[in-house]
């Protein structure tokens, strides 16, 4: 079941009028906080046995293992147990994520005629795999007491919304918020819809209509013009964006709506100035994740220059697998290690060429990096390059959603700078921004007239074919 479809919002409904139903108790009865949030865990483990009951399972297992590993850490401060824990963790997401990787790259290296194992990937399994893991290590560096209570933590690691494409929620977030849970409130309902509805155009009228041209380009790149190829190229790095910033709207908005507040993941990233930049724009769950949790702990900047690089390439390499099965993530993961360490040892030097050649070479630099992230292989990112560069003749197609989504991304971009909190120049407002919801007064003329018509051009535009989200898979 995904977010986008009809029947979420029907379970969505149904769930938002009994938790209503158990808000008007709190003042009476003390066990009706415990009662809504057990709700909540409830609906979290009828969302995901609705999509496969094995993957209800999964996260079960998971959660027990982190419960108790939680408390056995705080306890015995030991890091053998933590390490231990690491390793189970990590583990578990590599044999459901990446067995069928190995034994394909197996095959393909010794020629054995091996069979692929049919083996399920759970939904979620790589973004509750990582909260998991920052759980433990921060249980046991002191930063805040293991969970006593299974209800809560096994709700922070099955939360619905949170699920499929993320964000990364670290603990210590979710679990203040669900010790004292306010529950459901007219006004967080009013907000976090127009933070889903803002989302959900992003995802079925901009994303999914430019994933219909992206992929009939991909998929024989010799067939088209190099100038669409150049525009179905520009048209990904607009998808992409558009789809997994969409979901975390949606995501972030029906936390909002149940209660819960999340920090936005995306902060305009292609108004950065560099990869750098970039990277702390783009997925900042992850992005923060990473640095937090793999390059400090590899001695991040502070061991030498030579020390510096390697420990941005490991993250960037782990990032790639982090991201797909597959050698085009591996490559695509250390492409950026690479182009990180560049930006280390050059920057400075960068920065000469003004904010806004900056900005624009950054983003024709991630994008060509995005055609190895979409390539279904090596050879066919090497066909896309081939074409983008050898400027020949072919089938040549103006696709007009490419033109409203780039027109969409521009506009919003400069609306979110012009209202971020940051004060004086335009240059001063771009560096300070962080995040933006065109939050409206629903209980104005305008503010509703406002929200309607984005919910009718999101219901008359929308595109209801194939809407996965492109994050889902990770």
């Amino acid at each position: 079941m995904s977010l986008t479809s009809f029947w979420f919002l029907v379970f969505f409904a149904i769930l938002l009028f009994v938790l209503s139903l158990l808000q008007q108790l709190r003042k009476k009865h003390s066990k009706a906080v415990l009662l809504q949030k057990l709700c909540l865990l409830i609906s979290s483990y009828l969302f995901i046995a609705l999509n496969d009951w094995r993957f209800s399972l999964c996260i079960a297992a998971i959660s027990g293992f982190t419960y108790y590993f939680g408390i056995l850490i705080e306890n015995k401060k030991s890091k053998s147990i933590l390490v231990f824990g690491i390793v189970f963790l990590s583990a578990f997401l590599a044999v459901f994520k990446y067995t069928n990787f190995f034994v394909n790259s197996f095959r393909f290296a010794f020629g054995n005629d091996t069979v692929t194992l049919k083996i399920i990937l759970p939904i979620g399994i790589s973004f509750y795999i990582f909260s998991c893991i920052a759980y433990l290590v921060d249980v046991f560096k002191g930063k805040y007491c293991a969970e006593k209570s299974f209800l809560n933590l096994a709700l922070f690691i099955s939360f619905f919304p949170k699920l499929t494409a993320g964000p990364i929620v670290r603990a210590n977030e979710f679990l203040e918020q669900t010790k004292e849970y306010h529950g459901i409130e007219l006004k967080n309902i009013g907000d976090g819809l127009q933070i889903f509805v803002f989302g959900l155009f992003k995802k079925i009228v901009l994303a999914d209509h430019l994933n219909v041209f992206v992929n009939d380009v991909f998929h024989a790149p010799s067939a088209y013009g190099t100038f669409t190829v150049m525009l179905a190229v520009l048209s990904y790095s607009l998808q992409i964006y558009l789809d997994f910033s969409g979901y975390s709207d949606m995501a972030i908005g029906t936390s909002k709506m149940l209660g819960y507040e999340f920090k936005p993941n995306f902060n305009l990233p292609y108004i950065a100035k560099d990869i750098s930049e970039f990277w702390k724009r783009w997925h900042i769950s992850l992005s923060s994740w990473l640095k937090d949790y793999i390059y400090f702990p590899l001695g991040g900047s502070r061991r030498g220059t030579a020390r510096t690089y390697f420990n941005l390439m490991i993250v960037m390499i782990v990032s790639g697998i982090w991201h797909g099965a597959g050698w085009t993530f591996v490559l695509w993961g250390g492409l950026h290690g690479v182009i990180s360490c560049l930006n280390k040892l050059v920057g400075k030097y960068l920065k000469k060429a003004g904010s806004i050649l900056n900005s624009i070479l950054t983003f024709v630099l991630v994008s060509l990096l995005w055609i190895i992230f979409r390539a279904e292989s090596l050879q066919n990112a090497f066909d896309v390059f081939k074409s983008l560069f050898s400027f020949h003749d072919g089938i040549s197609q103006i696709y007009i959603w490419s033109f409203v989504a780039l027109t969409f991304v521009i506009v919003s971009t400069i609306v979110a700078i012009i209202h971020s909190s940051g004060k004086g120049s335009f240059k001063t407002r771009q560096n300070d921004v962080n995040g933006f919801y065109p939050i409206l007064n629903l209980n104005s003329i305008f503010g509703a007239s406002v929200f309607l018509t984005v919910c009718g051009l999101t219901l008359l535009l929308g595109y209801f074919g194939n809407t996965a989200f492109i994050y889902g898979a990770f």
